[in-house]
């Protein structure tokens, strides 16, 4: 790289190669071809880099994202997620990365689970009586003999 080149860059308050080339090899399998830093206004933290590398990733996955990057403690904090499934996903894929409020998301999934099985479970009971008691007169007998 030449000197100017280099002065420009830092002129422009952006981080050098290696520094970028270290941020990059960080991540597995990411193209970063395809990520458009356009919108990336503070392109001298390597924090702010890398949690627009993360947030690209987690476009692959529902509605979540990245908050608090550190890239030198490789550490991010996710927000909404979901399912159980896609945050084993997210974690196994930013395998170098530290998830820094994993098992809380992982409780609040876990419960929210358990939570909408009892609706679903809650569901399914009304719709029988609804189907076993088709007229008001059954209805109420039953409501009388809880």
């Amino acid at each position: 790289m030449t000197k100017k080149y280099q002065e420009f860059l830092n002129s422009a308050g952006i981080i050098p190669e290696d520094l970028f080339n270290e941020i990059v090899n960080s991540f597995p399998n990411i193209d970063i071809v395809n990520i458009d830093f356009s919108d990336l206004y503070n392109l001298a933290s390597c924090d702010a880099i890398s949690e627009y590398i993360i947030n690209y990733k987690l476009n692959d996955w529902d509605y979540c994202y990245s908050e608090n990057t550190n890239f030198e403690n490789k550490t991010f904090e996710l927000i909404d997620v979901d399912f159980l499934e896609d945050l084993e996903e997210i974690k196994n894929f930013f395998s170098k990365w530290t998830i820094t409020n994993y098992d809380e998301l992982k409780k609040e999934i876990i419960e929210s689970e358990e939570e909408e099985k009892k609706l679903n479970k809650t569901e399914k009971l009304i719709q029988e009586i609804r189907c076993k008691c088709d007229d008001i007169d059954k209805l109420e007998k039953f409501v009388n003999n809880l």
